[in-house]
Order: C-alpha cells, then sequence, then structure tokens
C-alpha cells in the first residue's frame, strides 16, 4: 500500500488583499510617457493570514518549515510539516 503525500504550493498557504486596476505610466527611458496597464487581482486566503514576502522571511530566519523544490521552478510545502507547525503554535 502507497500513501500519498499532499503539498502546498506558496498561493495556498499565504493571503493575499485584492489589488485594483492600475494604469502605469513611464516617467524615465526609452519607454517614457508610455502606459501599461496592471490588471486587477482578486483577493486570495490562504491558510495562514500572512504575506508571501513574511512566509519567505520566516523560511531565511528558520522560523517556518523549509520547502522542497520539485524541479523547475516549482516549490512547495509538505502539508504535514506545514500543519505540524501551526498545530506548533495553537
Amino acid at each position: 500500500m502507497q500513501i500519498q503525500e499532499h503539498f502546498y504550493r506558496i498561493k495556498q498557504i499565504a493571503s493575499a488583499p485584492a489589488t485594483p486596476e492600475k494604469i502605469h505610466v513611464y516617467k524615465t527611458g526609452v519607454n517614457a510617457g508610455k502606459t501599461r496597464k496592471l490588471n486587477a487581482k482578486p483577493a486570495r486566503q490562504g491558510i495562514l493570514p500572512i504575506s508571501e514576502k513574511t512566509i519567505w522571511e520566516w523560511v531565511r530566519q528558520g522560523k517556518f518549515p523549509q520547502p522542497i523544490r520539485m524541479g523547475g521552478n516549482v516549490t512547495v510545502w509538505r502539508a504535514s510539516d506545514v500543519q505540524k507547525w501551526i498545530e506548533e503554535r495553537s
């Protein structure tokens, strides 16, 4: 019998507020005066009420479990490690 291990990606762990659509105007350089549309993003509720930036800072400080690289640019955390970390702080 094989046990299936579960993983979380950063977007499942971290929360993020909604951001409105913005128009950015380049002030200098070859694109000076041109505009760029930045799309709106909906709010995202992860399992923790903290940002991705905070999670990465805690990983660097050793306060949060280390992630696992799964080929290419995919970084994940073992669900069991994250749940254990949450339980230790409750």
